[in-house]
């Protein structure tokens, strides 16, 4: 009788050697030495080791086994993850806590806040909060060159994304937040007694590289570390921003400021935020406010009491499932009473290393089970004792919820305020499948960059930065070959017209390059540059074709100029490639195909920084370049056709 199952271990370690061996020839000639000292010949033997191994195991591994193979990954093991998300005020209701309270209010980290008319799903404070009764009056960037923009009508609707360090966001450029408060601001005298911070919520604008923002891992040179100072009439005094989850306003999050140090208090004060190092990309944000309330999908289960048995490893299940935890700390406390009195319980990793009298227990986090120890490894808890667990747990993916609910919080009647966006970031517990469904995909996205379109592919996936485009520049045939790779980098346009000042900053180029660097292999320098854009303009004077409108037929010519010369790649039109020459014939063709032109009466070509008619109509562009239309000084003039008279 044939077995079902197939047998697949059919090769041993020294089978897979001999492949390996025999393959050498063909791969690598140039290998000679195959002896087993030999660094490639130890690699393929480790290679050849652990194929064996998972070819063995046929995914019977053991749980520890699966948990380690994580690691190498950069996967732990953190149970299920809370949903988080902003509450903000709503300053439109009159009902609502910052229209009618008159004095500060210190919210407790174990304050509670539902939706309205949903009591079922909690949620908590991340940290104890400072609350102040009051609102934000006026929002101005003061640029570096003097320039005063005001941001406070266009933040009060929201919506309309604007930049709150300017458009270049450099070192020199601040944000300033005024804020009236009904109270006056606590000093560093009344703060002693408490530790609540103040919380500026910031709402980024979305960008179509990040799907998630809750789920995205910023590379460290993309966080721009803010410094923030209380302006109080002639007083200018530093205040600790003591956690920053927007990375410098780049995405959603919360802004954490310690009022400690400051010993005045006014009603009426602002806060400016600057970068001394600038900005990776300057943030572009839809709208801030003050006293955001940071919450997190949690339920904390305290002292869950269970009656031992008195017997050898005795096992403890717990009775709320969804237990949240992470691996710098023990996922519950247990505290078991005693004659002598309550003793706390702590968790080892194997009990076979404790005494009779050692008060430790083991702890599945697969099973939520904690089994005590058997009177020679571990003592045994007194029959009929009192054992109470302490734990958090969280409803995971279910703990999420959508944009514009109404919120209740503990401390305040009636409605707080909306969560303009969606309450997420939570997630199961991580099962072997789930495991490896993370790994490959992880091994997917980093690996290492070998192939220029590996470079370019992993530049545009780049989070927050916003890269449009990318590609590697050849090489010049006269240049020495030094072992660098250097990748061109776009970054992306908003709206139509394109910016006077080229966008591609040295900090935005150097972040793109230290964030690629590490999947770089050992002997290759990259360097990241930005397009060399050649300016260019043109005339046209064309005649329209009978009945056909003058300006409409001049802005659809516009159109067809800004997709055909397009540098952004929007998804819609096709990008200009690098290199590519703009040549007269090209912009004839292209108005001649164009419906309603009648014919073509002259066009010349510009180049901006010459400001000459180019004697060989063409726009010569290298190939890391690309051109670039200046829409302002191109004169598209059209001429309508006289009405013709009798034969």
């Amino acid at each position: 009788m044939s077995k079902l199952s197939p047998n697949l271990f059919q090769r041993r370690f020294q089978d897979l050697m001999e492949i390996g061996r025999a393959s050498l020839q063909a791969l690598a000639p140039e290998w000679t030495d195959h002896n087993a000292h030999d660094p490639g010949i130890t690699l393929m033997e480790l290679l050849a080791w652990t194929a064996e191994a998972q070819l063995y195991s046929l995914s019977r591994m053991r749980h520890d086994e699966r948990q380690a193979y994580a690691a190498l990954m950069g996967i732990t093991d953190t149970g299920a993850n809370s949903a988080h998300g902003l509450i903000w005020p709503d300053p439109n209701d009159i009902n609502s806590p910052v229209n009618t309270f008159a004095e500060n209010v210190i919210i407790p980290r174990d304050a509670i806040a539902h939706v309205e008319g949903l009591e079922t799903t909690t949620f908590q404070l991340i940290d104890d909060q400072l609350w102040m009764p009051g609102r934000l009056t006026q929002l101005v960037t003061h640029c570096a060159d003097g320039e005063k923009i005001d941001h406070t009508n266009t933040n009060m609707y929201g919506g309309q994304p604007f930049f709150p360090f300017g458009e270049r966001a450099g070192c020199r450029d601040k944000f300033a937040l005024s804020f009236t408060c009904r109270d006056k601001l606590p000093d560093s005298k009344s703060l002693q007694t408490t530790s609540g911070h103040w919380v500026i919520g910031v709402q980024a604008a979305p960008s179509a590289q990040v799907k998630d923002e809750s789920q995205t891992e910023v590379p460290a040179l993309i966080r721009s570390a803010l410094q923030a100072t209380l302006v109080a009439g002639q007083d200018r005094i530093p205040i600790k921003v003591v956690s920053d989850d927007t990375y410098g306003m780049l995405r959603t999050g919360a802004i954490r400021l310690d009022f400690n140090n400051v010993k005045i208090s006014p009603t009426t004060f602002t806060i400016e935020f600057h970068s001394e190092v600038g900005f990776a990309r300057p943030p572009r944000i839809i709208r801030v406010g003050a006293n955001v309330i940071p919450i997190e999908q949690v339920t904390r289960i305290s002292r869950e009491l269970h009656v031992a048995n008195g017997l050898p490893d005795w096992k403890l299940e717990l009775k709320q499932p969804g237990l949240r935890y992470s691996m710098n700390k023990d996922p519950i406390a247990i505290e078991i009473a005693e004659p002598s009195g309550v003793k706390q319980w702590y968790r080892c990793e194997r009990l076979s290393e404790k005494g009779p009298t050692d008060r430790f227990f083991e702890f599945d986090r697969k099973s939520d089970v904690a089994t005590f120890g058997n009177g020679v490894n571990g003592k045994i808890p007194s029959a009929e004792s009192h054992v109470m667990v302490t734990y958090h747990v969280c409803n995971g993916e279910q703990g999420s919820i959508a944009r514009n609910r109404k919120w209740c919080v503990t401390g305040f009647s009636g409605v707080y305020g909306v969560n303009y966006s969606p309450i997420s970031g939570g997630a199961n517990a991580l099962t072997p499948t789930s495991v490896r469904r993370h790994a490959r995909d992880r091994v997917r996205k980093s690996h290492a960059l070998i192939t220029n379109n590996d470079i370019s592919h992993a530049a545009i996936s780049l989070p927050l930065l916003e890269v449009s485009r990318a590609w590697i520049a050849p090489p010049h045939r006269l240049a020495p070959r030094t072992g660098e790779t250097t990748l061109v980098a776009l970054r992306s346009r908003l709206g139509q017209s394109e910016p006077d000042t080229v966008p591609e900053t040295p900090r935005w180029l150097e972040a793109v390059r230290c964030s690629l660097i590490s999947r770089i292999p050992l002997g290759t320098r990259l360097a990241v540059i930005a397009p060399c854009y050649i300016d260019f303009f043109f005339q046209v004077d064309l005649e329209a074709q009978q009945g056909i409108d003058s300006e409409s037929l001049r802005m659809e010519l516009v159109k067809e100029f800004a997709s055909r010369l397009a540098l952004d790649d929007d998804g819609v039109t096709t990008p200009r490639e690098p290199g590519a020459l703009v040549t007269r014939n090209d912009l004839m063709n292209w108005v001649r195909s164009l419906a309603g032109v009648k014919r073509v009466l002259d066009l010349s070509l510009f180049q901006v920084n010459g400001e000459n008619q180019m004697p060989d109509q063409k726009i010569h562009v290298p190939s890391h370049g690309l051109p670039r239309w200046n829409r302002r000084r191109t004169t598209i003039t059209v001429i309508p056709t006289a009405m013709g008279g009798r034969r």
